[in-house]
């Protein structure tokens, strides 16, 4: 007993008759005699795919009792490289009652099999190869059923079998260019555009920390300013400037004063608010008063606003952690540069004793959680874009990744622009995505792929079976061992790499992938490739 390998069933199963010239292929004859009839001049071919191997039979036209040559090439369908492993085995069954019986095929040539077999009874076999396939174990084929006819007379009279038409393309050649074929599968299409794009800051998502006035940069209390890479938190101090401008100190004593005397008359507004309302309520004072008196409590509010900034700009606010620079206090009069998102510090514009001026940029603060991501769609292709759509992107550095965008995927669609751009003739399309490994950065180039439209159950084929020919898109499909078909299709939408075929091929033909390009030279060469079997 042996063990069966079967990933798969048979695919397809091409059963075909040509008619061999007498000085074609000689080493094809047995040496059985001096048999020349027409009969034995026929060849039949079979090619079967199923499981891990393609495997293509010829012989001759099947007589009991002569022996006639198996020539057997076994393609290996994970590489595409003849199968160097052997012998295989044919296992033949009557279909009536009788005693089935095995042959074995040795290895001739790389790939190509020969065994010389002899039926005992006429009638139709049932037929299997059996080939060891290493590690795995043993991998049976079914082949269709073999007609052996019981004399010359009779093959002579067996109806012709009809060979494909197509290009000849030679399984030696197929093997040394690595030629490879994929079934034809259907399966769900989304149509996307690409488009390039940057990786931008979202809003909100980058800040510039400046002083309000010059001075000189100090480090927080008991510290060091903090250096570019460090991660802070929203209000954290992140350093000080320090005034040395001459009256400095009395300009700070005076506003804090103003803040006083500005709390006092908010006091009194609304005392004086308070009894022009009562008075107002019993009749006792016009309407009028109790306006002006509202009308003093409101200006009297924004008068204590407004000393309480001045206060803060001199470092009078109680909020920079023994930096006030009041009387008394030992430090200088300095203002608190506090970061005003959370995120990572990206640089740092100044060093501690340096004097800075005002509105100079010192701190960049980043919130790289949640980026944009800002691709750049052609005019022409701005009607294709349906509302809110999803879409992946892919990085230059790792092409191929495809990471989604929105649909359930954290992300999601900000907006596409309402400006073309005059120059480039392009509208902004923005997506907001998730980073929390930080691996997005500013100006990063990617490529969004944006779904326009979709297919179900499409007949699809790889990007590499297509060959251009005078313009138009063809591809060669596998229809027997040694024969190729040319064959213009109609092509519908396209997936990455997938592509949908409407017209030209069928579910489950075999296309070629790889080496598309020299069966079509093939097809235009003035010379028919000799046999290159060796039999």
């Amino acid at each position: 007993m042996f063990a069966r390998n079967r990933t798969e069933p048979a695919l397809i199963v091409v059963f075909t008759g040509l008619l061999i010239a007498a000085a074609g292929c000689d080493a094809r004859r047995p040496d059985n005699g001096t048999h020349s009839s027409e009969a034995e001049e026929r060849t039949l071919q079979v090619t079967v795919w199923g499981g891990r191997f393609e495997v293509f039979l010829e012989h001759r036209i099947l007589t009991a009792g002569q022996p006639v040559s198996f020539v057997t090439h076994v393609t290996d369908l994970e590489s595409f490289r003849p199968w160097r492993t052997g012998p295989v085995t044919f296992v033949f069954s009557p279909e009536e009652k009788g005693r089935p019986f095995e042959e074995a095929a040795p290895e001739q040539r790389p790939g190509i099999f020969v065994a010389s077999i002899a039926f005992p009874a006429a009638g139709s076999w049932k037929a299997s190869l059996r080939i060891p396939a290493g590690d795995s174990g043993e991998s049976l084929i079914d082949l269709p059923r073999f007609q052996v006819y019981g004399s010359a007379e009779e093959a002579a009279g067996a109806p012709p079998a009809i060979a494909p038409e197509g290009i000849a393309f030679l399984k030696e050649q197929q093997w040394k260019l690595l030629t490879r074929t994929a079934p034809v599968r259907r399966r769900s299409l989304t149509e996307r555009l690409l488009v390039p794009a940057i990786v931008t800051a979202r809003p909100g998502g980058r800040a510039a920390v400046a002083p309000p006035v010059a001075g000189r940069l100090a480090a927080p209390a008991g510290g060091n300013l903090p250096a570019p890479g460090e991660r802070v938190a929203q209000g954290q101090i992140l350093g000080f400037v320090e005034f040395s401008e001459p009256g400095f100190l009395a300009r700070a004593i005076e506003a804090k004063a103003e803040v006083v005397r500005a709390e006092r008359a908010v006091e009194r507004a609304e005392r004086v608010l308070a009894r022009a309302s009562s008075l107002a309520g019993k009749g006792a004072a016009p309407q009028r008063d109790l306006e002006e008196a509202e009308f003093a409590l409101q200006t009297a509010r924004h008068d204590l606003e407004t000393a309480k900034i001045v206060r803060i700009v001199y470092g009078g606010s109680g909020e920079s952690a023994g930096r006030s620079g009041e009387p008394g206090s030992g430090a200088p009069p300095a203002v608190p540069l506090r970061s005003p998102i959370g995120g990572i510090v990206a640089s740092v514009e100044a060093a501690p004793g340096e004097y800075t001026p005002a509105d100079r940029t010192i701190f960049t603060i980043l919130d790289l959680s949640k980026v944009h991501i800002e691709g750049r769609i052609a005019e022409a292709d701005l009607a294709r874009i349906p509302p809110a759509p999803d879409a992946l992107y892919e990085s230059t550095h790792s092409p191929g990744g495809l990471v989604p965008l929105a649909g359930g995927a954290g992300g999601s669609f900000v907006l596409v622009g309402q400006e073309v751009d005059p120059a480039t003739r392009r509208a902004a399309i923005i997506y907001e995505a998730p980073n929390p490994e930080g691996c997005l950065r500013l100006g990063m180039a990617l490529t969004v792929h944006i779904r326009t439209k979709g297919a179900e159950e499409a007949l699809v084929v790889p990007a590499s079976a297509l060959v251009d020919e005078d313009r138009r898109p063809v591809v060669f499909v596998h229809v027997a061992g040694e024969t190729f078909q040319k064959r213009d299709v109609t092509l519908g939408i396209r997936d990455g790499d997938a592509i949908e075929v409407r017209a030209g091929i069928a579910e489950g033909e075999r296309v070629v992938t790889e080496g598309g390009y020299a069966i079509r030279l093939a097809s235009v060469s003035s010379s028919i490739p000799a046999h290159g079997h060796v039999h």
